[in-house]
């Protein structure tokens, strides 16, 4: 039967939108790093994840009106060594005029840190694709087992060349908000999907499917699971979002009636 997704808010224009996803971002990292209003925006420090551009990151950001660009830097430089990291990423504020953000983004690029887009993709009304069936997987919630959980994070890290993003990934099982499950077959864990409840908002995340199993239709399933999820919980709005090396999944997403609204623009080491 069809999922009875939400009908979303017919005032929200696109750059409401984007401002909604950001929010999901902010709860996202909170169970990464330790979080620090500074001037120049929201700044996640985590020691341990120090290899993890997320978990050491500074989010909303602008210029003040009337602060210089290289004071904000710097401040910004001696938070995160007072914390015994580094800065690794800084993710613009929406909602923050040009000229609040042109200047400290011109100086970024400057300084040789990388631009990365992000599309952000939003579900409105029903999902185009139908259910998939699950193809003999059994699909049970994350936390009913670690072992399988953790065995997919590794995984998933390992094809990413960054090993500290398991432990990363592991640390989001400690939020309530985040309802994720992996697919078994044969006892062994082939994918895993989730969905972080913000509000009224439903981001789907962690959408990913071991290399061994892929073209067999498993991500359709796990991503009809999780909108399952969403239908149950009467969010006014569902998002996701695929950065350009995830052409596949972005591509999944098309396929369920998921549109670009705009897109979450970063600056990386």
């Amino acid at each position: 039967m069809p999922l009875p997704i939400l009908q979303a808010h017919a005032e929200a224009t696109p750059q409401d939108l984007v401002r909604l996803f950001h929010r999901t971002e902010l709860h996202w990292l909170r169970h990464l790093g330790e979080e620090t209003q500074l001037d120049a925006g929201v700044a996640f420090t985590s020691r341990e994840l120090s290899a993890v551009a997320a978990a050491n990151s500074v989010i909303d950001a602008a210029v003040p009106p009337g602060a210089s660009v290289l004071d904000l830097i710097e401040d910004v430089r001696r938070h995160f060594e007072e914390a015994g990291t580094t800065c690794r990423r800084w993710l613009l504020n929406p909602a923050a005029p040009e000229m609040q953000t042109g200047p400290l983004a011109e100086h970024l690029a400057a300084q040789g840190w990388v631009t990365e887009s992000t599309d952000i993709l939003y579900l409105a009304g029903r999902p185009a694709a139908p259910a998939a069936s699950s193809g003999g997987l059994t699909i049970i919630p994350a936390r009913a087992s670690f072992r399988h959980a953790r065995q997919l994070a590794e995984e998933a890290a390992a094809e990413a060349g960054l090993p500290q993003l398991a432990d990363a990934s592991m640390l989001h099982l400690d939020d309530p908000h985040w309802d994720v499950m992996i697919a078994l077959r044969d006892g062994k864990a082939v994918a895993r999907a989730g969905v972080l409840a913000v509000g009224e908002i439903g981001r789907i995340d962690q959408l990913y499917v071991s290399p061994s199993e892929r073209g067999n239709g498993i991500g359709s399933v796990m991503l009809a699971r999780v909108l399952e999820v969403c239908a149950r919980s009467l969010f006014k709005h569902v998002m996701a979002c695929a950065g350009p090396q995830d052409a596949d999944t972005a591509a999944l997403y098309d396929r369920f009636g998921f549109r670009s609204i705009g897109r979450m623009t970063a600056y990386q080491k």
